[in-house]
């Protein structure tokens, strides 16, 4: 297939030779291009308004390693088919600024949705912008092609891996009784501004938790259980000076590796940093699987920058109600602070083993 400005420098050669040399069949052969320009011309700027072309993620999370299933999905509100279309895919790694195109030649069938799906494989954890950059499309008679620009794009997150530490909790820990937004949903508490359930009298119950309305409607004693706070005894700070990429990367597996621990020890803890966009402290609650892979996906997009704040302090201004038993801290070198203590400190390349080394015991 050849472009609009080929085949019209084709056209204007024609012409040319057919003036130089009198020639009635040049002169016959340029009109006859000229009717199939025109021809293929408006049927290719009529197919240009009626194709429409989006990608899709299905899982916007992905394993590294592993691959993820991307669905180009493609309109045509003609009423003939489409035999051949060609689609520009980008994937962006967001993290390392590379690119990687995939080209795909397909069919649309007509009034109606055509998809096809396409396996693209993520080796480096990270963010993936992937686009939908432009469709080719081509006329009725198969001579001319236009390129139609689309805007169209999904996002894929490529998890680091999780790594097993070593967490045993202390009594202080399991014990911990603070504020929180959060309150268990398996025990009552002591936080009145929040009802756990009501039940029948007991013997040893206060008085001052009888429902008197309850009471007075069903003639026997109900008495109020109030909700219990999960507050987090933990804060895992984040010390980060930005370096190398790879750096970058060994830092996000191990903070990763580390909450994921001490979230599957059953400790609640907050990830905290220092944002500098907002020129504050910034903290996420981690107590799921859900809360962990979310927090995960916000330090992906942090643009790290040197931090001259004392955190801890910044921190402990910021909430100052809310008190907490351990503090660790995490920096550009892998090293593992508990309070001021230094624990241990990682390497990058052997992490799995490396975090396995010692046991925490918070």
């Amino acid at each position: 297939m050849i472009s609009i400005w080929n085949y019209l420098l084709i056209m204007g050669i024609t012409v040319y030779i057919a003036f130089m040399y009198q020639s009635t069949a040049m002169m016959l052969l340029f009109f006859m291009e000229a009717v199939l320009f025109v021809v293929a011309f408006f049927s290719m700027i009529f197919r240009c308004f009626k194709i429409r072309g989006y990608i899709e993620v299905p899982v916007g999370i992905a394993e590294r390693g592993r691959e993820s299933l991307v669905k180009l999905v493609i309109t045509n509100r003609c009423l003939l088919p489409l035999n051949r279309l060609r689609a520009l895919v980008v994937v962006n790694d967001v993290m390392r600024g590379r690119k990687k195109r995939y080209r795909m030649t397909l069919p649309a069938v007509p009034r109606g949705e055509s998809e096809y799906i396409r396996a693209i494989s993520f080796y480096d954890t990270g963010n993936y912008e992937i686009y939908l950059r432009k469709l080719r499309i081509y006329d009725i008679t198969g001579v001319l092609s236009w390129n139609i620009r689309v805007k169209k794009q999904g996002l894929v997150q490529v998890m680091p891996e999780l790594h097993d530490v070593p967490v045993r909790l202390t009594q202080a820990t399991k014990n911990f009784y603070g504020e929180a937004d959060v309150y268990d949903e398996n025990q009552p508490g002591y936080d009145k501004s929040e009802l756990f359930q009501v039940r029948e009298y007991r013997a040893g119950d206060r008085l001052q938790n009888v429902h008197w309305k309850l009471t007075a409607k069903q003639d026997e004693l109900i008495v109020k259980e109030y909700s219990l706070p999960k507050a987090c005894p933990v804060i895992l700070f984040l010390s980060y000076r930005p370096g190398k990429k790879k750096q970058q990367l060994y830092f996000l597996e191990t903070v990763a590796s580390l909450s994921f621990s001490i979230m599957d020890a059953g400790c609640p803890h907050y990830v905290a940093w220092y944002d500098h966009a907002s020129s504050d402290v910034v903290r996420i609650r981690v107590d799921d699987e859900e809360s962990l892979f979310y927090m995960i996906g916000v330090l992906m997009r942090v643009h790290w920058m040197r931090c001259r704040e004392d955190i801890k302090q910044r921190y402990k201004d910021k909430y100052r109600q809310e008190p907490y038993v351990w503090a660790l801290t995490v920096d550009e070198k892998l090293q593992l602070y508990k309070e001021k203590e230094l624990l241990v400190k990682y390497s990058g390349r052997k992490l799995g083993s490396s975090l396995g080394q010692i046991e925490l015991l918070l």
